[in-house]
């Protein structure tokens, strides 16, 4: 596997100075090193691995472009409890939401039976298994960090032109670098997986949204899909450059 070098929202959330307050500072794009997203209208065209998205709707969504890999998306936090612990304890608790669109050469040998739905579904179960998607979120392959997959579900979906599966997905996490001593969650609802249809080398898209909570949290999913599932379904193909 690739060094996961891709990280969303959950592992740039570098926000508060200990050595000078124990107050996060207030996150815009900008300190995040992100651009903010001002029209949900434009595409993004990832040239290379040959695909475009338009941005999840709603207010305060910040995006990054990964090289030729893909572009990630994520809604800037709001601190609205008080932790009691250190300030990188604070950060490692928000409920934090991201989105991903890329492309997943280079990620695993997919081998070359990927022609049909149920192909595909195969393979996307064994990266669900082996925890690639959280680890791509957090961007860590790390020892430390043990996830255990609680519950999951993927099925055909033949809405966006190829051969594409959607999975849903709840993923615990114990040992985060930040939060040694919290059990956070992961969850992945309304993904899809989608071999793009002219790419020579078989290549997997991937387009979903993301959520970490600190257990004892209520996933806002639900209440999110006004501007995550667009997003999804905004996926159109292109041939690669």
């Amino acid at each position: 596997m690739k060094n996961l070098i891709f990280a969303l929202a959950f592992s740039v959330m570098i926000l508060a100075s200990s050595s000078v307050s124990a107050q996060p500072i207030t996150p815009t794009c900008d300190t995040l090193k992100s651009l903010p997203v001002t029209d949900l209208e434009q595409r993004i065209e990832i040239e290379a691995p040959g695909f475009s998205v338009l941005p999840p709707r709603g207010e305060h969504w910040c995006y990054r472009l990964m090289a030729s890999q893909g572009v990630s998306f994520f809604k800037l936090p709001k601190f609205e409890k008080v932790f009691d612990g250190p300030p990188e304890l604070e950060i490692a608790a928000l409920h934090l939401l991201g989105a991903m669109a890329m492309s997943l050469k280079g990620f695993g040998d997919f081998g070359t039976k990927l022609q049909t739905p149920d192909e595909l579904k195969t393979v996307v179960n064994v990266l669900i298994n082996t925890h690639l998607f959280p680890q791509i979120l957090e961007g860590v392959v790390s020892a430390e960090h043990r996830f255990r997959v609680m519950q999951s579900n993927v099925s055909i979906n033949s809405a966006l032109g190829a051969t594409c599966v959607g999975f849903d997905a709840l993923i615990e996490e114990r040992g985060n670098a930040q939060a040694p001593t919290l059990v956070l969650f992961v969850n992945l609802p309304g993904n899809v997986v989608c071999r793009h249809p002219t790419a020579s080398d078989r290549d997997l898209i991937w387009v979903g949204f993301g959520e970490r909570y600190v257990e004892g949290d209520r996933p806002t999913a639900d209440t999110m899909k006004g501007e995550y599932e667009p997003f999804v379904q905004s996926l159109r193909f292109m041939p690669p450059r």
